[in-house]
């Protein structure tokens, strides 16, 4: 045995009891824990083992470190799924990915008993475990059960023996998950791989440039409002289009067009973030691509793009929001070093938003 593995930790993970003592103690720790950053007891803090068909627990050296449990909940949800409850690092032992292992460890046991679908709930707040889901194959759902009507909470799901589709995987491999941040959408074409040579610009022009408005009402009329009913009367009652507009475009200070064949097809806007975020701090808004552009990359090279632009102006830090029906959008953020972080203002207490941040 050498030095090194004679350091390594002996990790073991147990099916255990509802009713374990070390369980009841880190389930205990999780709900004071969610006290004390919401202010308030969870929803389902009050939740027994009743339904419960597994709960693990992590060791570490032979001391309880970590847990999680899997409820039934097919009769309110549908035949086959299953929730993720009560998953929980104590705070010493994260940081080792034992959260991805009890992860991992259920979700076979959930294939194992039958359950196809996977969903959890976790809050706006919990910024480690949303990144963790997103990268684990999780994508938002809408709220459901206790937590339809819960600002702070955000629902995930997961298929357990979904196959990917060729034509996705053939456009992840080329890098070419398209988002539309902010508030737009993303899809990944249904194509498969067609090698077509197009001549790509890149141009810097002010919020007010008549290609950037066109794009940005593209955006709006093509993609929110079919994705996002809700806004559209939420801007009828702030006074509109373009009072929302101009709004957005406060304290802009570059946006960024591509051109493809001499066609404006997609854009990304740079301004100042606003108070709280940092002094040196961006944030990135009307991330989009025209569909008839979509496969060609455009979105991740104006990331890149306007990266630069930032770093130029002396930004160290860039912030971005979307909302949680936007799955593929999230998925290219995290893909180019984007992490999940609680909302920031204007978005606080906003249901469906999701926000992301990157160390440049």
């Amino acid at each position: 045995m050498t030095a090194q593995s004679a350091q390594e930790p002996d990790v073991s993970i147990d099916l255990v009891d509802w009713d374990d003592p070390d369980a009841t103690r880190l389930r205990d720790a999780q709900q004071a824990e969610l006290r004390a950053m919401y202010g308030d007891d969870d929803i389902g803090h009050t939740m027994t083992g009743e339904q419960i068909v597994a709960m693990v627990l992590v060791r570490v050296d032979g001391v309880p470190a970590a847990c999680g449990a899997l409820r039934d909940v097919s009769d309110e949800q549908g035949a086959g799924v299953g929730e993720l409850k009560r998953m929980y690092v104590v705070p010493g032992y994260r940081g080792r990915g034992l959260s991805r292992l009890v992860l991992t460890d259920l979700e076979e046991r959930a294939r194992a008993l039958g359950f196809g679908r996977l969903i959890l709930e976790t809050g706006v707040l919990q910024s480690e475990a949303i990144g963790l889901y997103l990268t684990s194959g999780y994508h938002p759902i809408e709220n459901f059960g206790e937590y339809a009507d819960v600002a702070e909470s955000r629902c995930f799901a997961k298929n357990l023996h979904a196959t990917p589709r060729r034509s996705a995987r053939g456009a992840a491999a080329r890098g070419s998950a398209l988002p539309a941040g902010d508030d737009g959408q993303d899809a990944l074409p249904d194509d498969d791989d067609v090698h077509v040579r197009h001549a790509v610009t890149l141009r810097a022009v002010g919020w007010d440039d008549p290609d950037a408005v066109r794009l940005r009402r593209a955006m709006y009329d093509e993609e929110n409002l079919p994705r996002y009913p809700e806004l559209g009367q939420a801007v009828e009652r702030r006074g509109g289009y373009d009072v929302h507009d101009a709004a957005e475009g406060e304290g802009a200070l570059t946006t960024l067009i591509a051109d493809v064949d001499g066609e404006p097809v997609a854009c990304v806007t740079l301004r100042a973030a606003g108070p709280g975020i940092g002094d040196h701090a961006g944030e990135l808004k009307k991330v989009f691509v025209r569909g008839s552009a979509r496969g060609l990359g455009l979105a991740r090279t104006l990331l890149a793009e306007v990266e630069v632009e930032a770093r130029a102006r002396g930004l160290d830090r860039l912030v971005l929001h979307t909302g949680r029906r936007q799955p593929e959008a999230m998925t290219l953020y995290l893909s180019v070093g984007y992490r999940p972080i609680p909302p920031f203002a204007p978005y606080v207490g906003d249901p469906i938003a999701m926000c992301f941040a990157k160390d440049l």
